[in-house]
């Protein structure tokens, strides 16, 4: 166990880096505001060689494990003591992704059995209700088999959409596109340019602290109808870190910010989180500038390989060049009653995740095979 990520210095964190995500400055703004680290390293020697992230979730921006599967019924569980709250998430702060740092190389079947077990030693000692590793790529067969035979439970769990930085220039990406595509892009950047619309990627967070806030808590309100669960300070904390791998995408007209949205670059990736919109521009042109073509520029120029996209308005990625990837969620209670929960709700939460991802895959199949 390794403890917060200040620990460590910056360097030899991000080196360790596969997606944007894994920035030391983001782990270290976090836990600035209260995120509660259990992280553990993995060492040769005296050689930090990769990192599985980890904390206590009680409830988090993107909501808990409890919630996640209990959805409205969550309050009724909690007071019938089948409570899923709190959990010990393996992952990065605030993200939708839960990759660990370091090469799988490293991270064997062996490794990732005594990481675990760490960390459920730890989670006992906090009297955690249950262990969930979400997000996990289909595709990670070592972390998947390890944590089966420890006693995980899996379901699917969505489809993010990422996309992966082929072109030499923005130009070259709106090329390769089929004919509606290339109109709709087009269309796209004509209405930004007449709206007198720029849209800048600052790396220096603090002249703009106060119009990121607001604009952020603004949008979520209006998306979820609940106050952001966000430190007041998070903002501040993260312009601190003056990490040159953490950037802001900004719409402006004049002084006012219309869009925004944190990008992360580590490993040759991108990650995009913490985006927020102004009621006038929410789903519109400006937006979906802002979703696809500008990242790609971004990446592009910053000579990235891929953009992780993440699980929501997949249908617009998808027309604009992205692809799904599967991700299941691995959960462990160590409660009587939240291994009962985890038994009864895995089957069901299965059922219902790949029934909503079907339903999602058929409407843009259709949409797509439409004159």
């Amino acid at each position: 166990m390794i403890g917060g990520a200040r620990y460590i210095a910056r360097a030899q964190w991000d080196a360790l880096a596969r997606r944007g995500y894994h920035r030391h400055a983001w782990f270290v703004a976090a836990e600035s505001c209260g995120a509660e680290p259990r992280h553990v390293g993995v060492f040769r020697g005296s050689e930090l060689v990769a990192v599985i992230p980890a904390y206590i979730e009680r409830e988090t921006l993107h909501g808990d494990l409890h919630a996640r599967w209990y959805g409205p019924a969550q309050h009724i569980a909690a007071t019938l003591g089948a409570s899923l709250r709190p959990s010990l998430a393996i992952g990065a702060p605030m993200s939708t992704g839960s990759d660990p740092l370091g090469s799988d190389d490293v991270l064997t079947a062996s490794v990732l059995d005594e990481a675990l077990e760490l960390l459920e030693v730890e989670a006992r000692a906090e009297r955690v209700k249950a262990i969930v590793w979400p997000f996990v790529d289909a595709s990670a067969t070592t972390i998947r088999e390890a944590a089966h035979l420890r006693g995980f439970r899996e379901s699917f769990a969505n489809a993010e959409a990422l996309i992966d930085v082929r072109w030499s220039s923005p130009e070259a990406y709106i090329a390769s596109q089929s004919k509606n595509v290339r109109r709709t892009l087009r269309n796209e950047l004509a209405w930004v340019h007449d709206q007198g619309i720029r849209v800048s990627w600052e790396s220096d967070l603090r002249p703009h602290l106060t119009a990121l806030d607001a604009l952020y808590r603004e949008s979520y309100v209006a998306r979820n109808g609940r106050v952001a669960n966000l430190a007041p300070n998070f903002f501040d904390e993260l312009a601190k870190q003056r990490s040159s791998g953490v950037r802001v995408q900004c719409a402006w007209r004049g002084q006012t910010l219309l869009e925004m949205a944190v990008a992360l670059d580590g490993g040759g990736a991108m990650d995009l989180t913490l985006s927020a919109q102004s009621d006038e521009t929410r789903n519109g042109l400006l937006y979906q500038h802002c979703l696809c073509y500008d990242p790609i520029r971004a990446a592009i120029a910053g000579g990235l390989a891929r953009i992780h996209l993440g699980p929501s308005a997949l249908y617009p990625k998808l027309l604009r060049g992205a692809r799904l990837n599967s991700r299941v969620t691995l959960v462990r209670g160590l409660t009587p009653a939240a291994r009962a929960a985890v038994r009864v709700l895995g089957p069901l939460t299965n059922s219902r995740n790949q029934a909503k991802h079907r339903r999602l895959v058929a409407r843009i199949t259709d949409a797509s095979a439409a004159p």
